[in-house]
C-alpha cells in the first residue's frame, strides 16, 4: 500500500468526481489551529447554556467517586478556562447543518468518529450544532489516527510526503438501514468481492435477494465507478437504497488499514497478483464477485465498537492485550479470598 493510494481515498479527492452518485456534502478546510485543538487533551465546549470542560486523562478513571470529583473540579475551574474560538469554522458548520435540514453526519479526510457515538446524547453521529461536532471529533480514536498516523501501514511512509490538508466533512443526514450497506473489494480494476457491511446481524432478506444485490452493485461499479476512479486497487462502501438504486458512501485503501469484514486480507482472493499477470477489466467483464453475508443467526458477531464504550483497563483485560493487568487482578482476587477465609 502506497501513500498516494491513501491520499486518493481522502474525501476531498474523490467527492468532486462522484457528487451525482453520493450524498450531498460540504467540505470545510481546517486551520492548523483547529487541528492542534483536536489533538489537545482538554475538551472545552461552549454552548448557549453552559461551558463544559473535560479532560481525556479523566476518561480512564474506573472509580465513580473519582469521576464525580474530577467533574466537580473541572466545573470549579470553568471560570478560569476560555473555550477556543473558531468563529469562521463554526459558522460554516452551522450554515451547512441548516442547508441539510438541521441534521448532518461528520467525518474528517478518511474516518468518521463512529467509535465515539456512545458519548453523544443521541448515541449516534447525528449533529445538530457545532458543539456536537466538536464533542465527537475530540472524543474519537479514529479521528486521532487520521491526524497522527494516516500513512502508518504504507511502504513509503518515510519518503518525502506532502503535508496533509485536513478537512471537516459534513454530509446530509440520511437514515440508512445497516443491512443495506455493502463493502466492495476492487483489485486490478475488477470487482472481486462484496461483503455485508454490518457483520454483526443476520438479515433474511439478503439471502432472498442476493442475486439482485450483486447485479445492482456490479452494474453501478461498471457504469459509475470504474471509468472515473484512477486507482487499480481500492475498497468502496455502497448503500442499496432500493432495487436498481445504489448510492456511493465512501472509498477506502486496499489493505489491512481497512476492515475486511467477512473476508480476510491473508486469503488468496484478496492477494494482489504480480503486475505481469494482471488481468484487465475487459478480461473479467463477465466474472461474478464473491458475495459474503451472514447466512444464519448463529453466524452473528459481536460489535467491535463496543470496546470503546468501556474503560481502557477493562478492554485490555477482556482482550488479553495487557497480561500484567490480568496478573494483578488475579493476585488481588487471591488476596481477597485469603482475607475472607481468615475472617471466617
Amino acid at each position: 500500500m502506497k501513500s498516494h493510494e491513501i491520499q486518493a481515498c481522502s474525501f476531498s479527492e474523490w467527492y468532486p468526481l462522484f457528487k451525482k452518485v453520493t450524498f450531498p456534502s460540504k467540505i470545510i478546510p481546517l486551520t492548523q489551529e483547529f487541528v492542534d485543538y483536536l489533538l489537545a487533551d482538554n475538551l472545552v465546549l461552549r454552548s448557549d447554556q453552559a461551558l463544559l470542560t473535560y479532560s481525556r486523562d479523566d476518561s480512564n478513571s474506573s472509580d465513580s467517586e473519582d469521576d464525580e470529583e474530577g467533574w466537580a473540579k473541572a466545573e470549579s475551574e470553568t471560570p478560569a478556562l476560555e473555550a477556543p474560538h473558531f468563529e469562521d469554522i463554526d459558522k460554516e458548520i452551522t450554515t451547512a447543518i441548516a442547508e441539510f435540514g438541521g441534521k448532518a453526519f461528520i467525518k474528517l479526510n478518511w474516518s468518521s468518529p463512529k467509535d465515539a457515538a456512545w458519548i453523544a446524547l443521541n448515541n449516534s453521529l447525528q449533529c445538530h450544532m457545532s458543539a456536537d461536532v466538536h464533542l465527537l471529533l475530540k472524543s474519537s480514536d479514529f479521528i486521532l489516527h487520521d491526524l497522527t498516523e494516516p500513512f502508518k501501514e504504507c511502504e513509503d511512509q518515510n519518503v518525502n510526503q506532502t503535508p496533509v490538508k485536513y478537512n471537516l466533512v459534513l454530509r446530509k443526514w440520511v437514515e440508512i438501514n445497516p443491512v443495506n450497506e455493502f463493502r466492495c473489494f476492487v483489485q486490478n480494476k475488477n470487482l472481486i468481492g462484496i461483503s455485508q457491511r454490518d457483520d454483526t446481524q443476520f438479515s433474511p432478506f439478503i439471502e432472498k435477494e442476493k442475486e439482485d444485490i450483486v447485479r445492482d452493485i456490479v452494474s453501478f461499479f461498471k457504469e459509475q465507478i470504474r471509468p472515473k476512479f484512477h486507482l487499480d486497487n481500492y475498497v468502496m462502501d455502497v448503500f442499496r437504497q432500493r432495487k436498481d438504486k445504489i448510492v456511493l458512501i465512501d472509498f477506502n485503501p486496499y489493505g489491512v488499514i481497512t476492515d475486511s469484514l467477512l473476508f480476510d486480507w491473508n486469503e488468496d482472493l484478496l492477494q494482489i497478483s504480480d503486475t505481469s499477470e494482471t488481468t484487465s477489466p475487459s478480461d473479467c467483464a463477465s466474472a461474478t464477485p464473491d458475495f459474503r453475508f451472514i447466512p444464519e443467526e448463529s453466524g452473528i458477531r459481536s460489535n467491535p465498537l463496543r470496546r470503546y464504550c468501556v474503560p481502557e483497563d477493562i478492554a485490555h483485560l477482556t482482550s488479553g492485550e495487557d497480561p500484567f493487568k490480568l496478573m494483578d487482578l488475579l493476585k488481588l482476587r487471591s488476596g481477597t479470598q485469603e482475607d475472607n477465609a481468615d475472617s471466617d
